[in-house]
């Protein structure tokens, strides 16, 4: 655009020069090729912009150079002819006037070339503003999607990060652990280590001793062998003696009957006097003369009326005092506790169970070790009997009844349960120990002897105690340590009397 200005701006120049030549008269053809031939370019400045004039010369006119040897660009020929002066005076007219016309053109040029800058600069800046803008927004979206993106990923990192976290504080406490548990199986490793060398030094020392006493054994073997021999022989010889008396034994028994139903046929017939007195006393004689080992025995032998004999349990050489219920479900049973009025003391030690306490014909415990006798020469059924103070009686009855020796602690064994007393048995039915205040034997942390007192088959404390603390009538509830017998009256309630009693199963 600059370009096109100064070339319209050259343009006028010379057409302002071409009309200053014709108004000054031009003098014909071959004066103007002369002056055309003559014509020289002539510069003007003005400012920062230079203009380039084309001015005829006159020809006697001769460039001088300046006093920096240079030649005038615009130059005036003295003394000049005077139509040449008027032209150049004419010429320098138009040129001032083309000058100042050029300034104010170049002025407008330059305002309008500014504003014009000044549009393109805006609209430039509007459009860079503009697709700026939008490539902020498209930034700014994508940075958006970007920043979601992380912050998902970095939840995610962090959950697994948690997760690993919790993970490694959770096997780090099972390492703990272990290696405690390894600590504590290592030293218990040393201890059975050390247990060990001493049992294998124990071993050995015990199977060099065996060897001698296997040395021994084998004599003593020999020599008993001999001894078997010889009672073998002893033994045959004994047998044949007691096959014989077995045959007057039962000779004997059929006589001993026959003499009882003579008794009793003769006792029938005396009334009153010493006579029936004597004649007491001969029964009472022939009785004691007789050795039962249990009342069923006593029952068989026609002694049918309930009350206190004499037995012989085992190996034992002297009679036992008991009492025997010939009445109770076909009688012949024999008792071995009862309580009925709160008379006796039941808070006894092991040694006082073990051996019994108490009178027959009263409250009493016959004793651990003789039950254990019975029960051990047969089968026995048990049957406890009860009563409340209400006026109930129901009982329990088992099949089956042992007790254990001393050394298994009278561990009670029960088999085949019934009765009114129940639909199920308030004893355990295996193996329960015997415990009393001294001797505790329960399944319990607590000791169950003191906590209920008495002695009995507590188990962990159990479902029953008729050994309890005897509580008369309205004292008897809501007492732990009673009389208690719990599928009956529940595990609070005391009792009014019991009666525990056994025979041969085979009755």
């Amino acid at each position: 655009m600059k370009v096109l200005g100064w070339g319209l701006l050259v343009a006028s120049i010379v057409a302002a020069s071409a009309d200053a030549s014709r108004a000054g008269g031009g003098g014909g053809p071959k004066r103007g090729n002369r002056g055309e031939k003559r014509r020289k370019l002539h510069r003007v400045q003005h400012g920062r912009c230079s203009y380039t004039f084309i001015l005829p010369e006159v020809d006697s006119c001769q460039q001088s150079p300046d006093q920096y040897g240079g030649v005038n660009l615009v130059q005036r020929d003295a003394p000049p002819a005077e139509s040449d002066s008027r032209k150049l005076q004419h010429l320098e007219t138009a040129m001032v006037n083309n000058t100042q016309w050029l300034q104010k053109l170049e002025n407008y040029i330059q305002e309008n070339i500014k504003t014009e800058i000044v549009q393109i600069h805006t609209d430039a800046v509007h459009n860079q503003t503009a697709t700026m803008l939008e490539i902020g927004t498209n930034l700014l979206t994508k940075t958006a999607e970007q920043t979601l993106k992380l912050n998902i990923v970095e939840a995610k990192v962090m959950n697994q990060t948690s997760r690993i976290e919790i993970q490694l504080l959770e096997n780090s406490l099972s390492t703990n652990k272990l290696e405690k548990e390894l600590m504590m199986q290592t030293s218990e490793i040393s201890k059975l280590r050390d247990k060990n060398s001493h049992l294998e030094n124990k071993v050995l020392f015990l199977e060099s001793q065996q060897r001698t006493e296997l040395e021994d054994m084998k004599e003593e073997k020999e020599r008993l062998q001999d001894l078997v021999q010889q009672q073998m022989e002893a033994i045959a010889a004994l047998e044949g003696q007691l096959r014989a008396a077995s045959t007057n034994n039962s000779a004997l028994q059929r006589q001993q009957q026959q003499l009882m139903s003579s008794v009793h046929t003769l006792i029938g017939m005396v009334h009153g006097g010493s006579g029936t007195s004597f004649l007491e006393h001969i029964v009472l004689i022939s009785v004691l003369k007789q050795r039962f080992r249990d009342c069923a025995q006593v029952f068989k032998a026609g002694h049918n009326v309930s009350g206190v004999y004499h037995i012989y349990v085992g190996n034992m050489t002297e009679s036992i005092k008991v009492y025997c219920d010939m009445e109770t479900s076909g009688g012949g049973w024999t008792l071995f506790q009862l309580r009925i009025d709160g008379s006796t003391d039941f808070q006894k030690n092991w040694n006082d169970y073990k051996m019994g306490f108490g009178d027959p014909v009263a409250e009493h415990w016959l004793g651990n070790e003789v039950v254990h006798q019975m029960t051990s020469q047969a089968h026995y059924s048990l049957r406890v009997e009860l009563k409340d103070w209400e006026g109930n009686a129901p009982y329990s009855q088992y099949e089956r009844f042992q007790l254990a020796s001393e050394k298994q602690h009278y561990r009670l064994f029960l088999r085949g349960y019934s009765g009114t007393a129940g639909q199920q048995s308030s004893l355990v039915s295996h193996g329960t120990a015997f415990s009393t205040r001294d001797s505790d034997n329960d399944n319990c942390l607590c000791k169950c002897a003191l906590m209920l007192t008495g002695g009995w088959w507590f188990d962990a404390c159990g479902l029953s105690n008729l050994n309890g603390i005897y509580y008369t009538v309205g004292h008897n509830v809501r007492k732990l340590n009673g009389i208690k017998w719990h599928h009956f009256r529940g595990p609070s309630y005391s009792l009014r009397s019991t009666a525990m009693m056994i025979r041969p199963a085979d009755f």
